[in-house]
């Protein structure tokens, strides 16, 4: 029974799935020998110990005596399976109106039941008009009503009944489109670090059809052909403030789910440009975490990834926002997970505390923090180091860059390429204390390598603290 198809199923359920469940299955048109094994095994479900049952217990409970056949056993879980499939069937239609009304319309239609079908038209369109949102799922449903009640009216055959063709072929357009154009702005994001073909067919008709009225005034139509221009680069400024001002005024519009992948796509856009040296978008990319902080995007499950919140004060830092940072820390430190809360208020707090030119405040958060999580442990190490030199302080740099230098080593977690990055971070910063401003020659060598060096963490850093010494 154990890691069946039905033993994955049947984990997945909540209490009160179970209960429902339990209540069904006597009528579910199951034989006696499926009835017999769920009345045994539901109670290991209920209880949370599915681990307890054996596959002979099952037989048992289902055939009694009979002797154990394979390949009845696997038919019994089949029909079992089966079973608990129609369950989950009609739980789901139980809580979607709008797909069962277009079942219901479908089904009276291919039944050429009329009267039964007038009033489910406009329970149809009713469902489907309630729907808060205007996404993809939304234009499905409306072009899936729409064709329903086209093949309604064709099945009155009446010439002087108005068609509703064109209703049909505008909502499947608007369907198509907004599909097509999401899957290039996504081909488009992963051909900019992936090795991966991008050609999507007829792409320069759906664009052209996504640019005229009525299409170009759908607002997700919109905010995809603002995505697609930014991963082109076509304008690139003027089309990311386009689509931030959509994304702005059209968030409500979304399900939360999908307003997280448009924000990913702007975001993304504001790395590359930081990424290639445009600094004006570090204060952009913190004003769209701002905007998705005040959108409750970030929280809406209730927590946030401690990730995220460390991305976030990561840009916040380095927009050079200080008190907005430690306002954020504070404030969104609830919502991180219980386990790694902790780590991720003291991480943080630290980093604002070295932000802000507080040394010994540093230390005194970082010094004492045993971190679990290799990557926190990383970047805890740099910060110190980064504090030392700061205060001048050679001997405990030099011995941390040693056990930094050791942990680089022994973690086998950390990539040959992480290996290269920090290990260049603990290899310049003790070059740059060591340095001899007066040994011009020196300091051009060292100037020289710190801007070759590709791999190379928190490389601003390094330069700021190269300009100190050099002049510049």
């Amino acid at each position: 029974m154990l890691h069946t198809k039905p033993d994955h199923i049947l984990r997945s359920l909540t209490q009160y799935e179970l209960n429902r469940l339990d209540r069904y299955m006597p009528g579910a048109g199951a034989d006696e020998y499926v009835l017999s094994c769920w009345g045994y095994i539901r109670t290991f479900y209920k209880e949370r110990i599915p681990e307890a049952l054996s596959k002979e217990n099952v037989w048992k409970a289902s055939y009694g005596k009979k002797k154990f056949a394979a390949l009845r056993y696997a038919r019994l879980l089949s029909d079992l399976t089966k079973a608990i499939e129609r369950f989950l069937m009609l739980e789901y239609l139980s809580k979607q109106d709008t797909e069962r009304n277009l079942l219901l319309l479908d089904v009276f239609n291919s039944r050429s039941l009329p009267s039964c079908a007038m009033p489910m038209v406009k329970a149809v369109n009713d469902t489907v008009g309630k729907n808060e949102y205007r996404d993809a799922g939304y234009y499905l449903d409306r072009y899936r009503a729409d064709e329903l009640q086209n093949a309604f009216i064709e099945n009155l055959d009446r010439r002087d009944t108005e068609k509703h063709l064109s209703a049909t072929m505008q909502s499947l357009d608007t369907y198509y489109v907004i599909q097509k154009l999401k899957y290039y702005a996504s081909a488009l994001h992963y051909q900019k670090f992936l090795n991966t073909p991008s050609e999507i067919q007829h792409m320069a008709v759906v664009l052209e059809m996504a640019a005229q009225l009525p299409l170009r005034d759908v607002p997700l139509i919109r905010i995809y052909l603002a995505i697609i221009h930014t991963l082109q680069e076509q304008d690139g400024d003027g089309n990311f403030e386009l689509l931030r001002r959509l994304l702005s005024e059209h968030v409500q519009l979304f399900p939360v789910t999908e307003v997280e992948q448009l924000y990913a796509f702007a975001v993304n856009y504001c790395i590359r440009m930081i990424n290639q040296g445009d600094l004006s978008y570090v204060q952009k990319i913190l004003s769209l975490y701002k905007q998705q902080l005040k959108d409750g995007l970030l929280t809406h499950s209730g927590s946030m990834s401690p990730w995220e919140f460390k991305n976030i004060v990561t840009i916040a830092l380095r927009a050079k926002e200080l008190k907005w940072t430690m306002d954020f820390i504070e404030t969104y430190t609830a919502y991180i997970p219980a386990r790694d809360r902790g780590n991720a208020y003291t991480f943080n707090t630290a980093r604002y505390a070295f932000a802000a030119g507080k040394y010994d405040r540093v230390l005194e958060l970082l010094r004492s923090v045993d971190y679990d999580d290799v990557f926190y442990q990383l970047d805890a190490k740099t910060t110190l180091m980064k504090t030392y030199y700061e205060l001048g302080e050679y001997q405990p740099l030099q011995s941390l860059g040693e056990s930094f230098r050791i942990l680089l080593r022994r973690k086998k977690l950390i990539s040959d390429t992480q290996r290269a990055v920090y290990g260049n971070f603990i290899r310049y910063t003790l070059k740059l204390f060591r340095a001899d401003v007066k040994d011009r020659k020196k300091i051009a060598q060292l100037t020289q390598d710190i801007n070759k060096v590709k791999q190379l963490a928190d490389k601003s850093w390094i330069a700021e603290k190269l300009g100190e010494l050099t002049g510049a």
